[in-house]
């Protein structure tokens, strides 16, 4: 009976998570759709009402994460489910990571829509990210495709500067796939890496979660709070404002901007101090299919590293560095 209060308990908590941030849904990779207008737009005050609000209400959310993850167990159960599984979704999360970064080539973009590739250097990044795709969907060494994964995203810093910065989650891909290799389906594989990275194997995991959490605050902040101008734009081509809708007048295109930043930041943070990740990852799915429904290819072929991730996580859990 406790076991079974400390759920329903669990999926309230993750049911207010998802209400409380769901102007995430609305707001995604927001620099994929529109792009900054010069107009002056001011800038958000540590001092404004609605944020003070918005810092309390985080510090609730977060102390609520950090009460269900010292209490909250994962039935047996449940967990040999998750243990069979986690071979099978790893490996599978690498083949759709390999097919990912074929497509993004294919269509010109290094790791993310907004990376458009120009030029002979921009054609060599292009031909290396196609070939480390499909090295990786064909199982063939993919701890050397994943440094060269890794080396991309360096190059990626020289050609785009801090932009790149938005796609932190590849890296932490790459260095997931370079010490956990893939589990199955492999047609060839360099024993070297393998043993290399042998004993840094308990890495890998809280690697993977903390660069996604600060790929999503980095988003959030870059995208949202820090240019309010730039998501304004993107809600003027995309009436998705639902809490004006709901009768909350005062919730207008500005203070939505702002909610769907710190929507986001607030589910990178509990990501990366591993707070109910599993729960945590089922809200980032939901918002990012309902995303996908609602802007189409480009949402998700730009997403698909995301999802590969969200898989990891979801049957792995957190992994350690974690706040208890």
């Amino acid at each position: 009976m406790k076991k079974r209060a400390r759920w329903l308990t669990s999926l309230k908590i993750w049911l207010g998570l998802v209400i409380f941030s769901l102007p995430t849904t609305s707001l995604a990779h927001v620099k994929w759709f529109a792009e900054e207008k010069n107009e002056p737009v001011r800038p958000y005050q540590l001092t404004d009402v609605p944020i003070l609000i918005w810092i309390v209400a985080s510090l609730a959310m977060l102390s609520l994460g950090v009460f269900l993850e010292r209490n909250l167990k994962l039935p047996q159960n449940i967990s040999e489910k998750l243990k069979r599984l986690k071979p099978t979704v790893i490996s599978l999360a690498t083949i759709g990571f390999g097919i990912a970064l074929l497509i993004f080539s294919f269509n010109n973009y290094i790791f993310s829509p907004n990376l458009v590739t120009v030029g002979q250097f921009g054609f060599i990044l292009l031909l290396i990210q196609a070939v480390v795709g499909l090295l990786l969907v064909l199982g063939l060494n993919v701890r050397i495709a994943s440094l060269f994964i890794i080396g991309l995203f360096g190059l990626s810093l020289v050609n785009f500067g801090w932009g790149a910065v938005d796609s932190l989650e590849i890296l932490g891909l790459g260095t997931y796939i370079l010490i956990t290799g893939r589990p199955k389906w492999r047609i060839a594989e360099s024993q070297y890496l393998a043993n290399a990275f042998e004993n840094y194997q308990k890495l890998a995991l809280p690697l993977l979660r903390i660069t996604l959490g600060i790929n999503l605050i980095t988003l959030g902040f870059d995208e949202k709070i820090l240019a309010p101008a730039l998501a304004l734009n993107f809600l003027n081509g995309h009436d998705w404002n639902f809490m004006a809708k709901l009768g909350m007048a005062g919730f207008t295109d500005y203070w939505f901007a702002f909610s769907a930043g710190a929507s986001e930041i607030l589910i990178g943070v509990f990501l990366v101090l591993g707070l109910v990740t599993r729960l945590t990852i089922i809200a980032l799915a939901t918002f990012l299919v309902i995303t996908l429904f609602l802007l189409g290819p480009i949402e998700l072929i730009g997403h698909l590293p995301h999802f590969a991730i969200a898989s990891i996580l979801l049957v792995a859990g957190s992994g350690q560095f974690k706040l208890k």
